[in-house]
């Protein structure tokens, strides 16, 4: 299959897709918003990442080990 030649795009936008009503609509509150998340020092960021980090971290380590001692139980009861 032959590639497409884009050699005449220069990048600009003829017309602005950020309508009102699409999925993909941001509001300029929402722009303004992940401009501010970005604006975060280092510091901030890694906190960020780590508290998210523990909270998604323990239900999941809970819940392999919910299944382990489930598979454990079944195992050595029914064998």
């Amino acid at each position: 299959m032959k590639k497409k030649d884009y050699s005449d795009d220069d990048g600009r936008t003829i017309v602005n897709m950020n309508v009102e009503g699409f999925a993909w609509y941001e509001s300029e509150d929402q722009k303004k918003a992940k401009r501010e998340i970005r604006k975060k020092s280092p510091a901030e960021k890694k906190m960020i990442f780590r508290e998210t980090y523990r909270s998604v971290a323990i239900p999941l380590i809970c819940g392999i080990l919910g299944v382990g001692l489930a598979f454990l139980l079944l195992y050595y009861c029914w064998l």
